[in-house]
């Protein structure tokens, strides 16, 4: 029992961190589903959509666009992010923790995790790494 509800928190991490592609997925796979395509083929373009709006993601991070647009990319990405892991965590927190300060202190920590993982997933470059960069700036 411990190792599935490890396992559905590892799930719900995860889709959390891959917030926007997930949803615009499930947006896509409804859309195909509604339009009589079947469930597997729902799924299917549920998965492709997903995948590309993720690549495109990372398409244009790694561009040599302005860095105010490539900002607003990664913002799109982990803005929802940062909002599922806040919202996770906080109804995880009113299981285990009861006062109500501290279940907003933890969801406040789960939502800088799932953040910043996002930022890390999408553009892979590493927060807290403390590695000098080439220009000799930290």
């Amino acid at each position: 029992m411990v190792f599935g509800i490890g396992a559905f928190c590892a799930l719900i991490y995860k889709m959390a961190v891959y917030a926007l592609p997930v949803m615009v997925g499930l947006w896509a796979a409804f859309a195909a589903l509604h339009s009589g395509s079947g469930p597997v083929l729902a799924f299917a373009v549920g998965f492709v959509v997903g995948v590309a709006v993720f690549g495109i993601g990372q398409l244009v991070w790694n561009s040599r666009q302005p860095k105010a647009l490539r900002y607003a990319v990664a913002l799109l990405f982990v803005a929802p992010a940062t909002l599922t892991g806040y919202y996770t965590t906080q109804q995880f927190s009113t299981l285990f923790v009861p006062s109500p300060a501290w279940q907003f202190v933890s969801a406040i920590v789960g939502a800088i995790a799932v953040g910043l993982t996002a930022f890390v997933r999408l553009t892979g470059v590493p927060v807290l790494s403390g590695a000098m960069t080439q220009d000799s700036h930290i």
